[in-house]
């Protein structure tokens, strides 16, 4: 396992930011809408592999987001709903969807550090203080957010910063997969408090309605850069009764 996660770290130094000749940022001028939205607890416990809990209260971040330049593939735009979590290990995040518009970025993100990524088409539109973005997949719009810019925050809450408990990457076996914890560095460069609404869809392919409880919270508009992950390691296993339980959010 320490040899799978060596080739990974090398993997990053010597194909991506070498290749991308970027000093190790792996992306940069990343332009983000973002909000918290309640969740169903009930909800959330049945697709959570052992070991990790809701958080208390059921909360999950909602974004859409434009990567302006990165050190493997082109510019790209991502959206996900990143749950947020309880573990042995201290709280966190766990990735449960993810639309990207860009195959290479999907590879990736999928193959080596578990994040259940799908094709969609995604829009982000930035006109002075406001963001319009929205994800649409199968023919269903699943998620719009529509975000007015407010007061410039000096101390901003990280974004990827917090410990990420992701299913699958490398070692995945569909069924059976391990979870690995990892933490992405980032850098902040502006982040500013955003009334932001959320809407969300019914969908067969994304099951993700159901889940939230409630208005968006939390709302924020932000720029950053992302420099790589400095550690990343197997904690526990997720088995076939969650595989079963999460197959459509993640593989539909």
């Amino acid at each position: 396992m320490a040899s799978e996660v060596s080739a990974f770290q090398d993997f990053l130094q010597n194909r991506v930011m070498k290749g991308a000749k970027i000093e190790g940022r792996l992306w940069e001028d990343a332009h983000f809408l973002l909000a918290d939205v309640p969740l169903h607890g009930d909800k959330v416990k049945k697709i959570l592999p052992l070991g990790l809990k809701p958080s208390d209260p059921p909360l999950a971040t909602l974004f859409i987001c434009h990567y302006n330049k990165t050190g493997f593939t082109v510019p790209y735009k991502e959206s996900a709903a990143l749950i947020h979590v309880r573990t042995p290990l201290g709280e966190g995040y766990h990735c449960c969807w993810m639309p990207v518009d860009d195959d290479t970025a999907l590879i990736y993100g999928r193959e080596l550090l578990g994040y259940p990524k799908k094709m969609a088409d995604i829009v982000f539109e930035e006109d002075g203080d406001q963001i319009s973005a929205s994800v649409t997949r199968r023919g269903v719009k699943v998620l719009s957010m529509e975000g007015k810019r407010g007061a410039a925050q000096s101390s901003p809450p990280p974004i990827f910063n917090v410990k990420t408990f992701n299913v699958g990457g490398m070692g995945q076996f569909m069924a059976i997969n391990l979870v690995w914890l990892f933490r992405p560095i980032e850098e902040i460069h502006e982040s500013y408090e955003a009334e932001v609404t959320v809407s969300v869809a019914e969908s067969e392919y994304d099951p993700i309605a159901h889940m939230v409880a409630g208005d968006a919270i939390n709302g924020r508009i932000a720029v950053i850069d992302i420099l790589g992950a400095p550690y990343m390691f197997p904690v526990g296993c997720a088995g076939i009764f969650w595989a079963n339980r999460t197959f459509f959010m993640r593989y539909r």
